[in-house]
């Protein structure tokens, strides 16, 4: 299981302090919720890519005492199963809709292939976030046929709402995020 954490500083910040992170103190398990201290159980490595560069970091993993399951905690800045950062896929997404300028084509974007995937996924989402957002906070997104449009709008939508906290929400409410393979509950 993952769950995600705002650590409160960049990737880099991040990356440098390695395992000596500010790690959060899990006091429930999340499956099958004992009301116990989970056990740190180790870290895991991996990258996370930005629009200037590759950081390796660790992610602290934990295991409960009663059901032995395990915990990771991902860093706010990351998406499960993904290398680049939620804000470097955030950026070539908008870009790719035409919602900023292009930028200077840092050496760390994603591929022309790998942004059009990031906006297939995002698009095909676009119901699922409608519902999250029903559910939530009452919100209806605007029904109209242009996907760009629609895509748009819930690009506005979910960074008026903080992007980051919108993805811990939905995934503490069982649905993916905007770029899972198939996002709901």
């Amino acid at each position: 299981m993952i769950q995600f954490h705002d650590f409160g500083i960049d990737v880099q910040t991040y990356a440098e302090r390695g395992k000596e992170n500010d790690f959060p103190l899990l006091k429930k398990c999340p499956h099958c919720r004992a009301k116990r201290p989970l056990h740190r159980h180790g870290y895991d490595e991996r990258n996370a890519l930005t629009p200037h560069g590759d950081d390796r970091i660790w992610i602290v993993r934990y295991r409960c005492r009663e059901c032995l399951k395990t915990v990771s905690v991902l860093p706010s800045f990351l998406l499960p199963y993904f290398q680049y950062t939620l804000s470097a896929i955030w950026q070539v997404v908008k870009e790719q809709l035409g919602l900023t300028e292009g930028t200077n084509r840092a050496p760390f974007l994603p591929t022309k292939d790998g942004i059009i995937f990031y906006v297939r996924r995002f698009c095909r989402n676009l119901s699922s976030l409608h519902s999250f957002f029903a559910r939530r906070w009452r919100i209806i997104g605007p029904i109209v046929k242009k996907e760009k449009e629609r895509a748009s709008w819930w690009i506005r939508t979910l960074e008026k709402h903080g992007l980051d906290s919108v993805i811990r929400d939905m995934w503490k409410d069982g649905f993916r995020h905007p770029f899972a393979n198939q996002m709901g509950s």
